[in-house]
């Protein structure tokens, strides 16, 4: 969860001056800006600081956290924690992935953790990941401090392009059948993946019938970010829908994903026997990625009528996918 690109326009964080930002101590309750996320910051208690530098883009700390294991943190805000990466990392990666029937080459925008590149690489037939993350030195802690999460950067069908994502996308020479989007909040160096140029070089990077997911924040915190992308995924793509995952670390719990194509395709549940053959799963289950797409009130409200209409009767007469718009 540690995307980055250009700073494009002002965030809820924009009055948290760099100065400000708190630092992790040893055997004390780091808080997280309660301006950064919609008034709501997470409480984490931490044991050690294994890790604490400014680079030339943000403030970033490992700190040890008890049984929330290690934990990674950006600009003052939690990125991923050991106890619970597997929520947000599998379900950014095998809910579009599975719904490609044979993606090939996947590119990772962000993604400097390590956690979604483990999991797309899970995939039998892939074939090349391009991975863009525009702060060397996240891999570089990550691949110290995270090795369970940044296990995949040494996999000789990865190439790691050290970068601005926003540029990287709009310049891309390859089309792809997946486009992950594994960026942090859309704050500081995140806010250029949160925009309409984004997404439409998004769409000119797949392939007939690709598959992008992408941070879509919390229905909870971010109503008006949640609103605005739909509207533009809504024009710009053939189908695009939202979904969730429980994630503990994330303010809220809840954390939300926008699932968009260039073409329709059902939102059943995969085949049993492609979920195997991924192995080591700790979160997404077929039946996961099924009532990831079934949202309470507050959530359906934030949508465009034929996306909130198609989510909400999904699960009508024993429906088992969803029509294309």
């Amino acid at each position: 969860m540690s995307g980055r690109a250009t700073p494009a326009k002002p965030s809820s964080g924009a009055n948290v001056k760099p100065s400000q930002l708190p630092r992790p101590c040893d055997g004390q309750v780091f808080l997280e800006p309660p301006e950064l996320n919609g008034a709501l910051g997470l409480a984490l208690g931490v044991e050690k600081v294994l890790h604490q530098v400014k680079t030339p883009f943000q403030e970033l700390a490992v700190v040890q956290a008890g049984p929330l294991g290690r934990v990674l943190i950006l600009d003052g805000v939690i990125q991923t924690a050991e106890f619970d990466e597997a929520g947000y990392h599998e379900m950014l990666v095998h809910v579009p992935l599975l719904t490609h029937l044979a993606p090939q080459r996947v590119l990772i925008i962000g993604g400097g953790d390590g956690g979604a590149l483990r999991e797309v690489l899970k995939h039998p037939g892939l074939e090349r990941v391009d991975l863009c993350e525009i702060d060397a030195e996240v891999i570089a802690a990550c691949r110290r401090f995270l090795p369970g999460l940044a296990a995949g950067f040494d996999d000789p069908r990865v190439r790691v392009h050290i970068g601005d994502g926003v540029e990287f996308l709009a310049g891309a020479q390859e089309a792809y059948d997946a486009v992950l989007v594994d960026s942090s909040d859309p704050q500081g160096p995140a806010r250029g993946l949160f925009n309409p140029e984004f997404y439409a070089s998004l769409k000119k990077a797949l392939r007939p019938g690709g598959v992008a997911a992408v941070l879509a924040e919390s229905y909870f915190l971010f109503p008006e970010l949640i609103r605005g992308t739909f509207a533009v995924l809504e024009r710009l793509f053939d189908f695009a829908c939202y979904y969730t995952a429980s994630v503990p670390t994330y303010n809220s719990g809840v954390m939300g994903f926008a699932l968009a194509s260039l073409g329709p395709f059902p939102l059943s549940p995969p085949e049993p026997g492609r979920v195997a053959e991924l192995g080591g799963l700790r979160y997404y289950t077929p039946a996961a990625h099924r009532a990831a797409f079934a949202l309470p009130r507050p959530a359906l409200n934030l949508l465009p009528p034929e996306v909130a209409s198609m989510q909400e009767n999904l699960f009508a007469s024993g429906r088992t996918g969803m029509p294309s718009l």
